[in-house]
């Protein structure tokens, strides 16, 4: 009974031990650093793009003046709103676009004249 199970948690100690052995020999190659950094940019770029889209398009917003950033799938929705229902929709309506893990606030109200 205890062959069986030293075989198995042998097993599975090597296979976790090569498995960390090869993302580390992947990560030191600059050429596969640089393609990874890219994607994340991209991927950044995509989701601040489909996030600023919604959230210029949405009647609730109207009259604001909205800006979006992404960093890792954390977004950052800067700008002015008119009044605080605004603000509170346009974090509401972030956050639930698919990949956004994060969002901050960067939002005033702006104040009429």
């Amino acid at each position: 009974m205890l062959k069986p199970n030293i075989f198995i948690v042998s097993l599975v100690a090597a296979a976790t031990f090569v498995g960390l052995g090869l993302s580390a020999f992947a990560t030191d190659d600059p050429q596969v650093l640089a393609a990874v950094v890219a994607n994340n940019e991209a991927q950044d770029a995509a989701l601040s793009d489909r996030v600023e889209t919604l959230l210029r398009t949405d009647i609730g917003l109207t009259g604001s003046r909205i800006r979006v950033f992404s960093k890792a799938a954390v977004i950052t929705v800067a700008g002015y709103v008119p009044d605080e229902n605004a603000l509170r929709r346009a974090l509401d309506l972030a956050s639930g676009v698919r990949g956004v893990r994060e969002v901050r606030n960067a939002m005033e109200v702006d104040v009429p004249k």
